[in-house]
């Protein structure tokens, strides 16, 4: 399992302007939430801004951007409940393409 205080790490780490970071997820016992990813990269407009975003479902009815890890962590997008609250039931699929264990840090 990986701490919620990793990926506030990950998220944390500046981009640069120009890259990416995106994660592939889904949440354990939910049917609707099995194929959904979640990121951050440079704002198109201002590259020194960063957006923090989710596309929860393939149909792409359930996207959301915030321009900041607070709001993003506890914006309720899953039934009501935030990224914080239901983090002990997420799996991590992959981080920027890669097996998330080895992506990051022990």
């Amino acid at each position: 399992m990986i701490s919620f205080q990793t990926i506030t790490e990950l998220f944390s780490s500046d981009l640069e302007g120009r890259f990416c970071v995106e994660i592939q997820f889904l949440l354990k016992g939910s049917p609707r939430y099995q194929s959904c990813w979640m990121g951050k990269m440079p704002d198109r407009e201002d590259k020194e801004k960063e957006v923090y975003w989710y596309g929860l479902v393939p149909d792409g009815s359930e996207a959301y951007d915030y321009d900041n890890f607070r709001d993003f962590s506890t914006a309720p997008v899953f039934a009501g409940e935030s990224l914080r609250e239901i983090w002990g039931n997420i799996t991590l699929v992959s981080i920027n393409g890669c097996d998330p264990k080895e992506y990051l840090p022990r």
